[in-house]
């Protein structure tokens, strides 16, 4: 394995900045979107088109063909989370840099490297075992809008007997995960209007209502100090996990403590109190504020009393939780609590409803044998805390969806110095070029 080579270009797909939420960046998304397209064209693809937008197009791909052989569709994100904020990174976001054998720049795990990671193992086959057909979207990170226009007009996209996903982590260093469960997402801004514009606090101040201190306010209620969340309702489709799963996160290699020391960098955790730690992070709810917005915020002081605030707030949803019921008990709940003279309103930008999926199907084993021949361990199933929106439509014409991924607990997804370990990266294109060959072998053991 080249693998000065390999880091080369992986940086120039990294140096990218590939921002999908930001519309100042729709030139380099496409510029991404063309530097899969290159490397889909370099590994023989007699198919590559980009779909459904000119600016964060869905690169689709079909690679030779290979009579008898299965169909495995890989699933990929080429666009990224922003990188704010900038004076937290130790070196900048999209200067991709080595240390101590990591590579720190924004996608190095989510989800260019790992992208990358899957194109390079067919490269290493050198004839490809399985007949591939490509769906690397680039937007992800803003809920897929394009990606689920595109399969909703033509289902057929996804005909395929597998679709593998590597956009997940180990549970631990060593200790590899299939993952059998996504959470859903509910994103929305929360805005509270007090007075027809801004008013002078000396003048008004102690009489006029103030839209920070009313946003606020309400937000506090939506959420309990020990993290309940009392949207009325939310609750009552959340199924707890089973008591073998319960048995089976017992038996993984995560401490609390470990979690709070290393991965957190807090000094206390927070949330349920009569749940376990990873029961919080894996099959609960959540309601999480992401940022507030009004009044006056720039340098030096202006005595205002804001007329409008805005809270950018997003809601993890477990199995049973449908998006648009939450959606209508959020607003149902905000107009709830807002006191009657404050116009209070609800704009949902994006979400997704959770994810399951079955791990029965034999390319899982097939999936275990690789990476127990690779890195000495097999695959543990695990739920994840975050969500992949397109998901349950990857796996609606029927193929097995194998969710897993090379990353590790703490690369920092969506967080200053994202990091990808450079072992991981070198062992994950010699465990997925393993699993084509596995893939391929039964296929034609199948076909005989």
């Amino acid at each position: 394995m080249d693998t000065d080579r390999l880091l080369r270009e992986l940086t120039d797909f990294l140096r990218i900045p590939s921002v999908s939420t930001l519309p100042a960046h729709n030139a380099d998304c496409r510029a991404a979107a063309e530097w899969v397209a290159g490397e889909l064209r370099r590994l023989g693809c007699r198919e590559v088109q980009f779909l459904a937008s000119g600016t964060h197009p869905v690169v689709w791909g079909v690679g030779p063909d290979v009579p008898g052989a299965p169909t495995l569709l890989l699933y990929g994100h080429y666009d990224v989370q922003p990188p704010d904020p900038l004076d937290e990174w130790t070196t900048p976001p999209f200067e991709p840099t080595v240390r101590d054998a990591k590579l720190f720049a924004r996608g190095a795990a989510d989800d260019k490297g790992q992208v990358f990671c899957l194109l390079k193992a067919i490269e290493a086959t050198g004839r490809p075992p399985v007949n591939f057909r490509f769906l690397i979207e680039g937007e992800e990170e803003y809920g897929s809008r394009v990606l689920f226009e595109l399969l909703r007009r033509e289902p057929e996209r996804t005909g395929a007997d597998v679709v593998l996903i590597a956009d997940m982590s180990y549970i631990a260093p060593k200790w590899p995960a299939v993952y059998t469960t996504l959470r859903g997402l509910c994103y929305a801004e929360i805005t509270v209007r007090t007075a027809k514009s801004d008013l002078h606090s000396g003048e008004f101040g102690g009489a006029a209502p103030n839209a920070h201190e009313e946003l606020v306010r309400l937000l506090a209620r939506l959420k309990t100090p020990d993290g309940k969340i009392q949207v009325p309702g939310l609750y009552g489709a959340v199924r707890r996990p089973t008591k073998a799963e319960l048995a089976t996160w017992k038996s993984l290699p995560f401490k609390d403590g470990e979690f709070l020391k290393h991965r957190v960098q807090a000094r206390a955790l927070t949330g349920l109190k009569g749940h376990s730690v990873l029961e919080r992070l894996w099959a609960l709810p959540t309601l999480e504020i992401h940022g507030i917005m009004g009044g006056f915020t720039a340098d030096g002081a202006k005595t205002v009393i804001p007329a409008e605030a805005t809270a950018k707030v997003s809601l993890r949803l477990v199995p049973n939780q449908k998006l648009k019921t939450v959606e209508r008990q959020l607003a149902a709940a905000v107009r709830r609590f807002a006191p009657k003279y404050v116009q209070a309103s609800v704009k949902f930008l994006h979400g997704a409803d959770p994810a399951t999926v079955k791990v029965t199907h034999p390319a899982f084993k097939l999936l275990d044998q690789a990476f127990r021949e690779v890195v000495g361990r097999g695959t543990v199933p695990a739920r994840a805390g975050g969500s992949i929106p397109v998901v349950p439509a990857l796996g609606k014409g029927g193929a097995a969806v194998i969710l897993t991924g090379i990353g590790l607990p703490d690369d920092r997804l969506h967080a200053p110095n994202e990091k990808l370990d450079l072992k991981q990266l070198w062992d994950g294109i010699k465990v997925f070029r393993r699993f084509y060959e596995l893939l391929g072998a039964r296929g034609a053991e199948d076909g005989r």
